[in-house]
């Protein structure tokens, strides 16, 4: 059996607060008032996918806390009944954090949680990008106030780019959080209108920023302001990695380890596929785990990203990067590369100095 982390990530509603106009959900579902039922749960934790390795199960949205206390309790109660050995922790937006959120944190999550910001597109349901702005910070001190960590992942989109690196060293700085990791940017509400699949299911999705924007932007924040962020004790993931250590992007080399499940029981496999049609495996309230797992998507999906890294092959870097994040091709054209070839070589640099 795969020794590899199997990760569960649990859509208990699609249902948020927030409004991200690039959102990988629909407008539809990130409106509608859906909850996972418990025996949906239930079956999709039923499965030999999850025993002989360690196991974590993230409870998302939409913003899962919208569903409220007692059903988030039942959710990790009914999770640590199937899956003792299960770790346990939840991505919020942080717009809004309850007293309660904050003790479900250190009972249930080992006083952990995650989240993600943008510095652009993101509202409030009534259109205020300031008030979201505002809301954010708040949440997100309040969760490091009562000793919960919780690192953000920033959405590098063209906006944050455009904007420079002072703007969102700005936002790091006047917050309390210590530790800050970051993604590349897709259009996913450009996707929804016009989706496009590759033969194997791989919705091919488009990015709002080139590699070479992001990475060069990365460097810049690192030169401008990594002294900034060191004096003051904030870890930046991309900063901190080390030659021959894993990748510490999100989601690299997932297909085979990811599960994720939906509200209606629908199951994909990457999060970010939670409203892509062409990725779903199956429904677990319709014959149960098995056939989701030998899903003929399923195993095109491992075995094409599997075959996303063959660029690689001739890096000297690809055995612990393993080509970034799976969601988005190796390649992009801009002469960059979704690992960040170009951070790599920097960090050999300085290894061997």
């Amino acid at each position: 059996m795969d020794t590899k982390e199997a990760v569960g990530f649990i859509n208990v509603t699609r249902q948020c607060n927030v409004d991200c106009k690039r959102c990988y959900l629909t407008e539809a579902h990130r409106a509608a008032k859906e909850r996972l039922p418990l025996p949906t749960l239930e079956r999709f934790l039923d499965s030999g996918f999850w025993l002989g390795r360690p196991v974590t199960l993230i409870w998302e949205g939409g913003e899962p806390s919208v569903v409220g206390q007692a059903a988030m309790k039942a959710y990790c109660d009914t999770a640590r009944g199937a899956l003792s050995h299960a770790h346990q922790t939840m991505v919020t937006n942080c717009f809004n954090v309850p007293s309660w959120l904050i003790d479900l944190a250190h009972d249930e999550f080992e006083g952990r949680v995650e989240t993600t910001y943008a510095f652009a597109h993101k509202y409030s349901l009534s259109g205020d990008a300031a008030h979201y702005q505002r809301k954010f910070l708040s949440g997100l001190n309040a969760f490091w106030d009562a000793g919960v960590e919780c690192p953000v992942n920033v959405e590098l989109n063209i906006e944050t780019i455009q904007a420079g690196p002072a703007a969102l060293a700005a936002v790091i700085l006047s917050s309390k959080c210590r530790v800050w990791e970051f993604d590349v940017s897709v259009d996913f509400r450009s996707f929804l209108s016009a989706p496009a699949y590759a033969a194997s299911s791989v919705p091919l999705l488009p990015l709002t920023a080139s590699y070479a924007q992001v990475w060069d932007f990365l460097m810049r924040l690192q030169a401008e302001w990594g002294a900034a962020f060191q004096d003051q004790g904030i870890v930046i993931g991309a900063f901190h990695q080390q030659v021959g250590q894993p990748n510490n992007q999100f989601n690299v080399a997932c297909e085979s380890r990811f599960l994720t499940l939906n509200p209606d029981g629908i199951v994909t496999t990457n999060p970010l596929y939670s409203d892509l049609a062409g990725t779903f495996l199956g429904n677990v309230n319709e014959g149960g785990m098995e056939p989701i797992l030998l899903s003929s998507r399923r195993k095109a999906r491992v075995l094409a990203d599997r075959a996303r890294t063959t660029p690689c092959r001739n890096c000297i870097h690809a055995h612990y990067c393993k080509g970034g994040p799976s969601h988005v091709p190796v390649s992009d054209g801009s002469g960059e590369c979704a690992g960040g070839r170009s951070m790599w070589d920097k960090i050999l640099e300085r290894s061997c100095a």
